[in-house]
């Protein structure tokens, strides 16, 4: 067996008409024409084929063999039967099992020419091109046919085979320009997208910023009315508590203003036994001043409250507890032991304050009234029992009115 390329012999080999017609079985692939072995070899079995083939027949070649090499090798060892000729005919016979099957029909030449050109039409060139030129049936004439045919195919396929290269190369290049365009336009893509979420992002930071100073200003706003409203809840407060020391002032001056009237009238009218009126010495228009009045005059001024009078009462600074008492009136005591120069503490009686504030006021306390009528049992016992316990100077009032309180403070104060 050859171990290298072998160059193949050119022109036909053909039988003698006396074989061709003696012949009643297929062709082998040594049968055949020279010139007939490279078309066969080349357009029914591929390289790879060749190659496997190769490798299953044990053939040893002294060096690497490329494509056309091979190719030649099987068209070499064609000639005359042996192990790669047998395996490259047993392998056309498997490949193309279906088209033996088929083409076994024809009878004549005629009718495998009919079947060659069907097959042909149909594109079934490697298959139909085996079965023909190994049928019992196929003259000189049909093979010359099928070479002629099968070399020309070879030129259109290699025409073929060049404008297919040709419009793959330009088909490259597009795609190689579309790729390049598709890059850019990807990364510019990219570029945009990173600045839309960007963009996204900030809008989003802001948004977040807006509504949190938004919930800032309104809680800003609340704390604003609400102080607003504590302000005009406290000047209202104030001017109430003004008013109502006011008006506990002026109630305890006018009162202490009657009682001096009163008082003077029931004076005048000892000193000149006028019990009618203000008449006497003051009739004749000429007052006289307090100062050159009867000693009687003046004993009678004990007890006066005139403002600014020396006999007037005065708490002297002492501090004085009223436990119970009506809570409006409160404002107006309040104006009645600060009009006798008297400091003024205020207890419920257990109404409302605990009874631990009591106890430390009873304490700091030089004097205590108690309106019995406005404070709790428990209030009154327990002052009570302090105050006697402790020596404290204590009243207790049947009556929380404006009147009684004002008369036990006056009284504390002489």
């Amino acid at each position: 067996m050859p171990t290298g390329p072998i160059q193949p012999e050119t022109g036909p080999r053909s039988p003698s008409p006396e074989a061709t017609t003696r012949r009643k079985s297929r062709r082998k692939l040594w049968d055949l024409a020279r010139n007939l072995h490279c078309p066969v070899i080349g357009t029914c079995l591929d390289v790879e084929e060749l190659r496997r083939l190769a490798r299953k027949a044990r053939a040893r070649f002294d060096a690497p063999l490329g494509d056309y090499d091979i190719h030649v090798c099987f068209v070499s060892n064609a000639q005359d039967k042996n192990p790669l000729s047998v395996a490259a005919h047993k392998a056309l016979d498997r490949k193309f099992a279906s088209h033996l099957r088929r083409f076994a029909a024809a009878r004549s030449s005629d009718e495998l020419a009919v079947l060659w050109g069907e097959a042909c039409a149909r594109g079934e060139v490697p298959g139909a091109m085996w079965a023909t030129l190994t049928h019992a049936a196929c003259d000189e004439a049909l093979r010359i046919r099928v070479y002629e045919e099968i070399h020309m195919l070879s030129h259109q396929i290699g025409a073929g085979q060049r404008a297919d290269l040709k419009a793959l190369t330009a088909a490259h290049a597009e795609l190689e320009k579309l790729r390049r365009d598709f890059d850019a336009l990807h990364a510019r893509t990219r570029t945009q997208l990173q600045e839309r979420d960007q963009r996204i992002l900030e809008l989003e930071n802001a948004l977040r910023e807006s509504e949190a100073e938004r919930r800032r200003g309104e809680g800003r706003g609340r704390a604003l009315q609400a102080e607003m409203d504590e302000l005009r809840t406290s000047a209202s407060h104030q001017a109430v508590v003004e008013a109502r020391r006011t008006a506990a002032h002026a109630t305890s001056r006018l009162a202490r203003a009657e009682r001096d009237r009163d008082h003077w009238q029931r004076a005048w009218a000892a000193v000149t036994g006028d019990h009618g009126g203000a008449g006497g010495r003051h009739g004749d228009g000429h007052d006289d001043a307090p100062g050159q009045w009867p000693a009687e005059a003046m004993a009678a001024c004990e007890g006066c409250t005139a403002e600014g009078c020396a006999l007037a009462p005065d708490l002297g600074g002492r501090r004085i507890l009223c436990v119970g008492g009506r809570v409006k009136l409160v404002e107006q005591y309040r104006a009645v032991v600060t009009g006798l120069n008297g400091r003024f503490e205020h207890h419920d009686g257990g109404l409302e304050e605990r009874r631990q504030r009591l106890e430390a006021l009873l304490s700091s306390a030089d004097a205590v009234v108690c309106a019995t009528d406005c404070v709790s049992h428990d209030a009154y016992y327990r002052l009570k029992r302090f105050c006697k316990a402790h020596s404290k100077p204590h009243v207790f009032l049947q009556s929380s009115g404006l009147t009684s309180f004002t008369r036990a403070v006056e009284a504390m104060a002489q």
